[in-house]
């Protein structure tokens, strides 16, 4: 057997010593800031009015000295608001406009254990309808963009993102109808209806919706729902029909039953009589 080079060997091993430390500062994800505490509306009407709020920790665990990306799908000068809180008392108040924000001429570090960020503007239009899937728009991102001991800054490390879905008050009643149709013919579907001509007509109100035309979606809708109620009475009273005939078979059988015994009963006790 050839024995190795105790030199290749040593330089072997600092090789796979290099390359583990290496793999291990990629695989290692670097601790960023926590969200504490979140007041972000899920919904919101198209020009609208809308403000989101934000509490973050753990402001130093990586990083002394911060900056702050932010950015938001808000329209008409969105306004952001950065308190920098110690022990609950607000020690300082940052606030910039815009849908692309950096707070960097002041940057965040000690004595600050909360960072409170507000955002308020305008509900930006719907730019595609989906039904399946409610169009939402970006209410608020961050990211923090670390500071370097001599001022210098790294690369931007996302904090969190929220989403908002908007919507018109069209849209939204065609969404409520669109969905009112669909429980009902989720309803006469389990009744055992036949749905087909409800589905048909579903399927249209949700084409119309994603085509902004939100009256022909509403209308469809409610036609749809009409269907499949209808169906499913139909279907209910067929069902209770039946029931009836059910009963009344049985009690046609009880009753020759009881005639039956009553004949048997009179004819044995004639045969009876004439014995004695």
């Amino acid at each position: 057997m050839t024995r190795m080079n105790s030199t290749r060997y040593s330089r072997l091993v600092a090789c796979c010593l290099v390359a583990m430390l290496a793999l291990s500062a990629v695989a290692t994800p670097v601790m960023a800031v926590n969200v504490e505490s979140e007041d972000v509306p899920s919904e919101a009407e198209v020009g609208s009015e809308y403000s989101a709020t934000v509490m973050l920790e753990d402001l130093f665990t990586e990083n002394q000295q911060w900056q702050l990306n932010a950015t938001t799908e808000l329209e008409n000068q969105p306004l952001w608001t950065l308190e920098l809180v110690d022990d609950g008392e607000v020690m300082n108040t940052i606030t910039r406009t815009g849908q692309n924000v950096t707070f960097s001429d002041s940057t965040i570090q000690s004595p600050v254990d909360h960072v409170r960020v507000t955002v308020e503007g305008e509900v930006p239009a719907v730019g595609n309808y989906s039904y399946a899937d409610q169009s939402t728009f970006s209410a608020m991102s961050l990211a923090q963009v670390p500071v370097t001991s001599d001022g210098s800054t790294g690369a931007p490390s996302t904090i969190d993102s929220w989403t908002a879905a908007h919507y018109t008050s069209e849209s939204s009643e065609a969404r409520d109808a669109i969905d009112a149709a669909s429980d009902a013919i989720a309803s006469a579907e389990a009744a055992g209806a036949d749905v087909s001509d409800a589905k048909g007509g579903l399927e249209n109100a949700k084409r119309f919706y994603r085509n902004a035309d939100f009256e022909a979606a509403v209308t469809n809708a409610e036609d749809a729902q009409e269907l499949a109620e209808e169906s499913q009475g139909q279907q209910e009273s067929a069902e209770q029909t039946q029931q009836l005939l059910i009963f009344a078979g049985i009690g046609l059988v009880v009753l020759l039953l009881i005639g039956g015994g009553v004949y048997w009963y009179k004819q044995n006790k004639q045969d009876t009589s004439r014995l004695g």
